[in-house]
């Protein structure tokens, strides 16, 4: 499973924890009935899909098909089945062979009555071995407005690529971090240290480091920086124990490159020129607009990163920080990603 916690300010560590519940939510949702029992009756005969969200849902496959694979290789080859949780109707798109509840609704869309959470935001294998991005309306999720929402959705959809890969489910699960743990929960569960003094203070001088190299504008100066950073963030991975080594690897490998590429989306996406019907909804902003800030409030949510307080949460900003490193060190560092995945750590100890 994945999720996504956004951002401080307005990607806050408050719905960053909403978001964890969120999940508690969707991975009771998945093995039990419906959240309403009597929802099936309440559901129109013929349910059809609000305007507005068969425009929001369009655009975001039409943006994607544009821009996938220049933000990263061969992702434009993806999958993208999508979930959307209405207030009585779940509607699902691209999605070949769906479970037999589901009736057609449309071209490539079915739909069934709602089980979900309508705030629900993640990505999972929902109806057998191919992952779906499962996601409320704008209104009713952290993003509230259509450009935010629809750049969030590719985040998920790069956990989609993520998931995709040969045997990764199996892979995963030989980290041994689950511990007899099969919902996933353990992803969100799992012990790590996070308040222990010694950790909490080094792990706030090596955000500190990330952040003025980042900063750093003089290459020289930079290179010098970024090798400083290289050497405390061994020493601080050192201080954990294998497990622990692990499991934030694979957390920053996961949801924090996705918050990575959820802004380089937002930047690839300045000069999309969206359709009519998108850009005459009431609460549109132009990708131009939403690109300029996208960087920044990562980077300002990266700046108050609290292991101690934050726990989890701050694998997606510090994640996206080193994303932004390794695209300056190294801008082919995408090609060996997915050859050792669930670390980062061979990109910073070459």
């Amino acid at each position: 499973m994945a999720i996504q916690c956004l951002r401080a300010n307005r990607w806050s560590v408050q719905l960053g924890v909403r978001r964890l519940i969120a999940v508690v939510l969707v991975v009771a949702a998945a093995y039990v009935q419906p959240a309403n029992p009597q929802q099936a009756n309440s559901q129109p005969a013929n349910p059809q899909l609000p305007p507005k969200e068969a425009v929001r849902v369009g655009e975001f496959y039409r943006l994607t098909a544009q821009i996938a694979g220049q933000v990263w290789p061969q992702w434009d080859r993806t999958p993208a089945p999508l979930l959307l949780v209405t207030d009585q109707t779940e509607f699902l798109f691209h999605y070949a062979n769906p479970p037999d509840d589901f009736k057609k609704a449309g071209d490539d869309l079915y739909a069934r009555p709602r089980q979900f959470p309508t705030g629900l935001l993640a990505t999972f294998p929902a109806f057998g071995s191919l992952s779906v991005i499962v996601i409320g309306e704008a209104e009713n999720t952290d993003a509230k407005t259509s450009t935010p929402w629809i750049i969030t959705v590719m985040h998920e959809h790069f956990h989609q690529l993520q998931d995709s890969q040969p045997s990764f489910f199996e892979a995963e699960k030989s980290l041994g971090l689950a511990h007899g743990d099969n919902t996933g929960m353990w992803m969100l569960n799992y012990p790590f240290p996070y308040e222990q003094p010694e950790l909490a203070r080094s792990f706030a001088a090596l955000r500190d480091l990330l952040l003025a190299t980042l900063n750093e504008p003089d290459e020289n100066k930079f290179r010098s920086s970024a090798e400083q950073y290289r050497a405390q963030r061994k020493k601080f991975f050192a201080q954990l124990s294998d497990g622990d080594r692990k499991y934030l690897s694979f957390q920053l490998w996961k949801e924090g490159i996705a918050r990575y590429v959820q802004v380089k989306c937002a930047e690839a996406a300045a000069h999309y020129r969206p359709t009519q019907e998108y850009a005459a909804l009431a609460d549109y902003e132009s990708f131009e607009s939403y690109s300029k800030r996208a960087r920044s409030e990562t980077l300002n949510e990266l700046k108050q990163a609290d292991l101690a307080k934050w726990k989890r949460v701050v694998v997606y900003s510090f994640g996206a920080g080193e994303g932004f490193l390794l695209d300056r060190l190294n801008p082919q560092w995408k090609d060996g990603y997915f050859q050792q995945p669930f670390t980062l750590d061979p990109y910073f100890n070459q």
